[in-house]
């Protein structure tokens, strides 16, 4: 805390290919199609990734209330779910940061929707396969980090 209720939110990016990652925004009024039956909620979103398919893939972003997603390279660890699965609002992987922040408005929030969310392993297409992440989650009060391995998703508070 600064003293002055500002979010700061930084990492690195810990792989070295170029996917052409650039600067993507997709405003208010951009509506994106779920790959299952998630939500769109409209909230502005910032961030840096690449457009595949008309679908923002964020490695990091922000939306307008402060709340921000990084994904982390997860590689030996990630487990995904290999389907949907019934009665649970189910994400595929490569747009679980796009739904976080365009759905949410706190980290308090993100994490009470988890409770009933199945993150899926379904690539966008045939050219990109399923990035292997974790997710660290935080808006200027508190983060959590999401990991999904061989016994479920898990949610951590992240005090660092």
């Amino acid at each position: 805390d600064d003293g002055q209720n500002n979010m700061y939110f930084g990492r690195n990016l810990d792989w070295s290919e170029d996917y052409g990652e650039k600067i993507v925004f997709a405003p208010h009024d951009y509506h994106y199609a779920p790959a299952f039956n998630a939500e769109d909620k409209n909230h502005p979103v910032i961030g840096i990734g690449i457009i595949v398919e008309d679908t923002p893939l964020y490695f990091d972003c922000m939306n307008d209330a402060g709340l921000a997603v990084a994904g982390l390279n997860f590689a030996k660890y990630c487990k995904y779910a290999t389907e949907a699965v019934n009665f649970t609002t189910n994400v595929a992987a490569y747009e679980f940061p796009l739904w976080v922040t365009r759905n949410f408005t706190s980290v308090d929030d993100v994490q009470e929707a988890l409770k009933n969310v199945t993150i899926v392993g379904k690539p966008i297409n045939d050219r990109f396969p399923v990035a292997t992440l974790h997710w660290i989650i935080a808006d200027n009060t508190r983060s959590i980090v999401v990991e999904c391995t061989e016994d479920g998703m898990h949610v951590y508070d992240d005090d660092v």
